[in-house]
């Protein structure tokens, strides 16, 4: 493994460090890689949904739709998070907590 100037790191090194990047990021970004991640999860249960389905396998299909109704509503929450979070931002300003304005 390596860091941004190409020096090679340990195992220990690599993971010292990037705990560290990841104590700086800001609630912004947490929230944002959540709704991303969410629509990978939609994703995964709708094509459960649909392979449930086509092979009529009924019990999963049902968990699938009540994890689909749940999942959606997660979504909800996370875009009004990411709402009132953009507003604080921008009435506040940005807040540097060890990175730059345009890392996320």
């Amino acid at each position: 493994m390596r860091d941004k100037d190409g020096n090679y790191l340990t195992t220990k090194e690599f993971f010292k460090k990037w705990g560290e990047g990841i104590q700086k990021i800001t609630p912004l970004q947490q929230v944002k890689i959540q709704r991303n991640s969410t629509w990978l999860v939609i994703l995964g249960v709708v094509i459960g949904l649909y392979s449930t389905f086509a092979t009529k396998v009924w019990w999963l299909f049902i968990i699938l739709v009540g994890s689909f109704f749940l999942t959606i509503v997660n979504y909800i929450g996370i875009v009004q998070r990411l709402k009132i979070l953009q507003d604080v931002e921008d009435k506040f300003g940005y807040v540097n907590l060890g990175g730059n304005k345009n890392e996320h």
